[in-house]
């Protein structure tokens, strides 16, 4: 880094940068970029146009070398965690193209270019081949309308990387030598006719316009670039009609306005736009009325009509964050929602949009992974449905597993076979994928070799499981096992061994290779990974505490956290994770009552949410609505449910009247992905309970029940994404 960024960053180890160091002495800054600039969208109508339905979300995550991926709901905005993939070192910018094929990483720490295919059902990301070479500290990465060509800013190399984009593959290839910028170009943003691109340079206080050769992609200055900006421009936006540029200047606390000519992409400045302190993103709405600013420093983000002859912004009510130093805002495709990535809070905040005024209104908060800088989405034409499909339930005094296929209108369960486990199967077990399920077994009888933990395939078509090689065996007497969002890794806790045993899991078979174990605390009943992927929770039910680890991206080991056990009630037999990541809850069996704590956001320690809460009779299970909003507890001694609504700042649970009775002796409850159903599995009578949720109240309703095994245990079950 050059001149003032490089004076006001001295000592700091630049590896671990991305935590802003905020005094109002002194700014230790590291600007991030705003990767999707115009927010999607065309024209000045407030109706997005067709096929602007939010479906996929990605955000890279600097500090730990991933790009989490999330499902949108249309409806409601709600993020859903959907696993996350591995990327270069330090990634700070992620991009989509137009089409939703493909997603590309700017790895600042590794100084290249990650591309991905996306899964168009599910939003999953498949590496395309190796990453490429881009300049030094590649910090922003965008791709122009038409999908054809990449453009990279490199910070520190001073210049602008150009690639063009196979169609059918999506990877890269270099379109000649990068084109210099001036010093520390931290984003790039492409006009939306896709004839200029413009990136804004943070030590120059200039933005760099460049004309775009539509037939190879190639950059050329526009006459009379660099133009002018503010103390340290981070980031472009460029309206949806392509009249207007913004551009955040972190140093200046404001947004230069400018006109754009369309016919040589030159910028001519129309006056500034105050902001909070230290904006670091801008983005337009997909209608191109409204303007928004995320201001680090001051931990919000301002928010600005447009006008729409001369681009003039007009400063409405600013909005707090729940979390604070925001890096990045991005519209939603629809131009109903706002996201803000938090760098501290490890947290991204969303914001409904009111249609005519442009005001933002928090919808809560979801929690992603370590060091969250930048978002991307892709749109469709029709929002992302889950639909439940298969059910599995280990039947303990029945040595067996029984599928049942799902009916996604009635929630009824149709006999999908039964495969033989082996003695004493206590838990099974889905992948995130739903290729994969996996079984322990309690006590082993079987003598050398020990077998602990059974690996099976799922049929796509009708369920059924089969062997998928293993058994595999690592300490004894398992009674629980949990798959990691990214479908990578498997975690199953020991009774008798007193330990967490790790495996890989083989992507192509989902055969286990066990990666050691580490301990826990005295009877390890249950263990829950959070939905961002990563910390795991194991209920230790002699010491009456829970271990808590955290879980490495690369390798799926496990460290300890930091304070960790902590503490939990009398005979603690679950643990929890609502499904924003932001609370555990531990069901104590012997106490009849559940604990709350707040996870931190940083380290993964837990801290309790005030007094437990009391439920039915020996709670042993507890499952969560998939927005979070609900939770529901398995009552082993009382024979029924417990239903709570969640306070979404808090965690806090309050009964929602009256549990409801299901068979007797549940041992253990879920929820379908889509969340229209709740299955109880009932060790005395041999069934499994079928509710219906109330999408509303929450409020549970037994409707029926299918036969299971001989004392059905444990019950998961799987759903595919449209």
């Amino acid at each position: 880094m050059h001149v003032e960024y490089s004076q006001q960053l001295k000592g700091v180890a630049h590896m671990k940068q991305h935590k802003l160091l905020l005094s109002f002495g002194s700014l230790i800054i590291i600007v991030t970029l705003l990767f999707s600039a115009c927010g999607g969208g065309g024209g000045a109508s407030s109706t997005p146009p067709a096929g602007s339905v939010p479906r996929f979300a990605y955000v890279a995550n600097s500090e730990d070398n991933t790009v989490s991926i999330y499902t949108v709901n249309a409806a409601t905005g709600q993020l859903r965690h959907n696993g996350y993939a591995a990327t270069g070192a330090a990634p700070h910018g992620v991009t989509v193209d137009p089409s939703g094929k493909f997603a590309y990483v700017a790895n600042w720490g590794s100084n290249t270019v990650s591309a991905y295919r996306i899964n168009a059902a599910t939003g999953a990301l498949t590496s395309v081949g190796s990453a490429v070479p881009a300049g030094t500290w590649p910090y922003g990465v965008t791709v122009d309308p038409s999908g054809r060509f990449a453009y990279v800013a490199n910070e520190s190399s001073f210049n602008v990387s150009t690639y063009t984009i196979d169609a059918v593959t999506g990877m890269l290839t270099s379109v000649g030598a990068p084109v210099p910028a001036e010093r520390d170009p931290r984003s790039v943003t492409v006009h939306p006719s896709g004839k200029f691109a413009y990136v804004a340079n943070g030590s120059s206080g200039s933005v760099s316009a460049y004309v775009i050769n539509t037939g190879t992609g190639a950059l050329t200055a526009v006459a009379g670039s660099p133009f002018a900006a503010g103390s340290g421009p981070s980031s472009v936006a460029v309206d949806p009609s392509g009249k207007f540029a913004y551009v955040a200047n972190g140093n200046s606390n404001t947004i230069s306005t400018y006109t754009i000519d369309a016919g040589t992409g030159a910028l001519t400045s129309a006056g500034t736009a105050t902001t909070g302190s230290f904006p670091l993103s801008v983005t337009v709405d997909p209608s191109g009325r409204f303007a928004y600013s995320a201001n680090s420093a001051s931990s919000n983000v301002s928010a600005f009509t447009i006008d729409a002859g001369t681009g003039a912004l007009t400063a409405t009510a600013a909005v707090t964050l729940p979390g604070g130093t925001p890096r990045s805002v991005t519209v939603d495709p629809s131009g109903k929602f706002a996201y803000v990535a938090s760098l501290t809070s490890n947290s991204i905040a969303i914001f409904t949009i009111d249609p005519d005024t442009g005001a933002l209104t928090s919808a809560g908060t979801v929690r992603g992974r370590s060091g969250m800088l930048s978002m991307a989405m892709t749109r469709g034409t029709a929002a992302v449905k889950y639909t439940p499909k298969f059910a599995y339930v280990a039947n303990y005094g029945g040595s067996s597993v029984s599928a049942y296929t799902i009916n996604a209108a009635t929630g009824a369960l149709t006999d999908a076979g039964t495969v033989a486990t082996g003695a004493l199967p206590s838990s099974v077990a889905v992948d995130p994928s739903g290729r994969f399920a996996y079984v322990t077994r309690e006590i082993l009888l079987e003598g050398a070799p020990v077998v602990n933990v059974g690996a099976y395939s799922i049929d796509a078509v009708t369920g059924a499981l089969t062997s998928a090689g293993g058994p595999t065996a690592i300490g004894s007497d398992p009674l629980s096992v949990i798959v990691e969002p990214s479908g990578r890794f498997a975690y199953v806790a020991q009774r008798t061994s007193q330990d967490l045993a790790t495996f890989s899991i083989d992507a192509e078979t989902g055969a286990l290779s066990s990666l050691g174990a580490v301990g826990t605390g005295t009877d390890p009943q249950s263990v829950a990974v959070d939905p961002s992927g990563r910390f795991v929770y194991v209920a230790n039910n002699l010491s009456a505490n829970v271990s808590a680890y955290a879980i490495s991206a690369v390798t799926g080991t496990l460290s300890a956290v930091a304070g960790s056990p902590f503490a939990a009630g009398n005979r603690p037999a679950a643990v929890a994770v609502d499904p924003t990541g932001k609370f555990a809850y531990v069901a104590n069996n012997w106490a009849h009552t559940v604990s709350a704590y707040t996870i931190n956001a940083a380290t993964g320690a837990l801290s309790s949410v005030g007094a437990a809460v009391a439920t039915g009779t020996g709670p042993i299970s507890i499952a969560f609505d998939p927005a979070g909003s609900f939770a529901y507890v398995a009552n082993n001694g009382s024979h029924n449910v417990s239903a709570y609504s969640i306070h979404a700042t808090t965690g806090a649970l309050t009964s929602l009247g009256a549990a409801v009775a299901v068979g007797f002796s549940p041992h253990s409850i879920t929820v379908d992905p889509s969340g229209k159903f709740a299955y109880v599995a009932n060790s005395g009578p041999n069934t499994v309970s079928i509710c219906t949720i109330d999408p509303v109240t929450g409020v549970l309703a037994q409707i029926g029940t299918a036969p299971g095994g001989n004392a059905p245990y444990s019950v998961a079950t799987t759903g595919t994404i449209q």
